[in-house]
């Protein structure tokens, strides 16, 4: 054990946890919540990281990724900052669901400001499973975790190897241990196999760190654009009371006609609308259209990210000209001198 680093390994649960009977079992375990590891299980399962640092578990209760909510996640990143607040913990990683495993990276990257390494890691099939990928990615993230480089990038997820950014990266497929994409950045480093943490290149900019911890987050909505798709769900989302409403538009983010007549309707009814994107990669850029019709571009971030941005930027207070400063600073195409 190398007694100088400690990392405080925040568990959460997911597929990390799962157990089954049978070794081939790469899906039914999830339908059995029984067969559930502790994190002192999964730790005890793979005494390699024991070998990197001394590891300190922090067990939170364990739910399904996708049955989360925003303020559940603020909940998580609320023990990463009491974790990284102990003056002997190197770094913080943490076991997540995959199914959400984007959104709350992204979250961690707008609430906690740069400093020791923050690593989520996951795994894509059991640890039961024949050819388990979560030992391995455990061991790549603790690794991560003591990395000198890692230190000062906010956070990163490591998986299958790769080192992704939060603001980039994607579940791009449903099953399979490579998973995880960036289409356009790619991976920001690799874990090699004898164990060396190697960055490639770094994103050119930071994020703003929001101060939402013990704010009420509001409704925020997201409805996906088809063909032929008129305004009512979004007339729907406006009556039930959202304070904000991504739209994921075709091709480079167009809704129909008639879901942005119902889009100027929320604008009109106070709603912050963020325009964004069904396409796997891309940018909604801040166009005189869009302008006119005082609906924020999402930029490069995925619909699901606009909603975790546009729900913490409305927690502070925020409205449309400074959303929209804050989606040009996280996005890292266009800085906002203001939006500092």
């Amino acid at each position: 054990m190398n007694a100088a680093k400690v990392v405080a390994l925040v568990g959460t649960g997911g597929t990390i946890t799962g157990w089954s009977p049978s070794s081939l079992d790469l899906t039914g375990y999830a339908e059995t919540e029984s067969q559930r590891l502790s994190l002192a299980e999964v730790v005890a399962a793979v005494p390699e990281i024991a070998e990197i640092a001394e590891i300190r578990q922090i067990s939170l209760p364990a739910a399904p990724s996708h049955a989360l909510d925003l303020p559940d996640m603020l909940g998580i990143a609320g023990h990463v900052r009491t974790a990284l607040a102990d003056d002997e913990v190197t770094g913080v990683v943490i076991t997540h669901g995959t199914n959400t495993l984007e959104e709350l990276a992204f979250l961690l990257e707008l609430v906690l400001a740069p400093g020791k390494p923050v690593v989520l890691t996951a795994a894509m099939r059991p640890l039961s499973a024949l050819s388990g990928d979560g030992p391995l990615n455990l061991v790549d993230a603790v690794r991560v975790a003591v990395s000198p480089q890692t230190a000062g990038r906010g956070p990163v997820v490591a998986m299958n190897g790769a080192i992704w950014s939060p603001r980039r990266v994607t579940k791009a497929y449903t099953a399979g241990s490579d998973a995880f994409r960036s289409p356009e950045l790619g991976p920001l480093g690799f874990v090699d196999p004898d164990g060396t943490v190697i960055f490639h290149h770094r994103e050119e900019h930071t994020p703003p760190v929001l101060d939402v911890m013990g704010a009420a987050v509001p409704r925020v909505d997201l409805v996906v654009s088809y063909p032929g798709a008129d305004g009512v769900l979004i007339d729907a989302a406006v009556a039930a009371g959202t304070a904000g409403l991504v739209s994921a538009g075709t091709g480079a983010g167009f809704p129909t006609p008639a879901e942005h007549a119902a889009l100027l309707r929320a604008v009109a009814a106070g709603v912050v609308v963020c325009q964004s994107y069904r396409s796997g990669a891309g940018r909604v850029r801040p166009s005189p259209r869009l302008r006119r019709a005082g609906i924020v571009a999402g930029q490069g971030l995925s619909p699901g990210k606009c909603r975790v941005l546009l729900a913490l930027a409305l927690a502070t207070g925020a409205r449309a000209g400074r959303v929209q400063e804050l989606f040009d600073r996280v996005d890292g195409r266009t800085c906002s001198a203001s939006a500092r």
